[in-house]
């Protein structure tokens, strides 16, 4: 098994967090409301980004998975923001999807039909989308461009 080489317990502590939120079923009301889940995801994302593991991705694409659904399905009784919880684990679907054979076009789709129009008079998320779009979309077309 795969472990970065983080001799301060990161991986295994920000892992044990989202298996626990996910199994979870008082966080599934709404996942945003605790604001380890989107530290504990974010750091993830930057271990495995760092580690270019396809079995620590793997060890963490289940518990993402299914916090994105039980965020998505909070979002009607949400009191918190959703947005840039969704933005992280969008994030992290784009960037390791391949890995794990995640398919992000039906993610995406439902972030955009369910959360983005809610959430749009919020800076802090108009803002976060703003990067996530210019990072993801435009760089993507631009290379796309160089190789034609």
């Amino acid at each position: 098994m795969a472990k970065p080489e983080h001799g301060d317990g990161d991986w295994d502590f920000h892992l044990r967090s989202l298996s626990a939120n996910a199994r979870d079923s008082t966080a599934a009301s709404d996942p945003a409301s605790d604001p380890y889940i989107l530290q504990s995801i974010r750091k993830i994302y930057e271990i495995c980004k760092e580690a270019r593991s396809e079995d620590l991705v793997a060890r963490s694409y289940p518990h993402i998975n299914k916090l994105f659904h039980r965020s998505i399905a909070a979002l009607p009784q949400s009191q918190t923001s959703n947005g840039i919880l969704l933005l992280t684990i969008l994030q992290f679907f784009l960037d390791f999807g391949e890995m794990v054979l995640h398919d992000t076009d039906p993610s995406l789709r439902t972030f955009f039909r369910s959360c983005l129009s809610r959430q749009v008079s919020l800076q802090a998320y108009v803002s976060a989308v703003s990067l996530f779009f210019s990072v993801n979309f435009f760089m993507q077309t631009k290379q796309n461009i160089l190789f034609l």
